[in-house]
């Protein structure tokens, strides 16, 4: 996703390795001291990692900017996340910081549909419109296909609370509050 700084970095992480390796190799201050433009090497590669930093943050900020659920995420999860692409299970240890209430999703047996939300509680709410991601350009963009768990979620929830509404006229209470999710019970008691 950025090339540049990639490059930029494995030229700052050279320059620091070769430098270790030269201390390794004689732990003397006064030798290492005068290593050849040890200074501006090493201030030309602060200049470039505070550059790398933030070309980082910018395109931190265009992902948080396409899922702004991303804002509740520090920049280590966020790249957690957006590191393991491929995996869209990567995000489940996440989930919770996202979303309020949903603690995991369930994939199907492939990892690539997802079927329902589950909560810390361990209620299940199938989701009506289940979310594949990797269909056409969700697949390795995280932030598209939490867009649409969101949206699939919103209506999911509000046909259920609905249909919770309809229930609470025609069943007993403690029959009703056991036959419902808990957030869809607060909402419509």
């Amino acid at each position: 996703q950025m090339p540049t700084e990639a490059k930029q970095f494995q030229g700052v992480d050279a320059l620091w390795r070769n430098t270790l390796a030269a201390v390794v190799e004689n732990p003397n201050v006064l030798d290492v001291s005068d290593i050849e433009g040890l200074l501006v090497n090493m201030t030309n590669a602060n200049k470039t990692l505070d550059a790398i930093q933030k070309s980082l943050n910018d395109y931190l900020e265009t992902k948080r900017l396409a899922f702004p659920r991303f804002f509740f995420l520090s920049n280590d999860e966020l790249l957690m996340i957006l590191s393991q692409t491929k995996d869209p299970t990567a995000v489940q240890p996440h989930m919770g910081k996202c979303f309020e209430g949903i603690n995991t999703v369930r994939f199907d047996e492939n990892n690539e549909i997802i079927e329902a939300m589950i909560s810390i509680e361990g209620e299940v709410v199938e989701l009506f419109a289940p979310v594949n991601v990797v269909a056409g350009d969700k697949k390795g963009n995280v932030e598209k296909w939490l867009c649409e768990v969101e949206a699939s979620m919103i209506a999911c929830l509000t046909k259920i609370t609905g249909q919770s509404v309809q229930g609470y006229l025609e069943n007993t209470r403690e029959k009703w509050v056991l036959e419902w999710p808990g957030q869809v019970v607060i909402c419509v008691d």
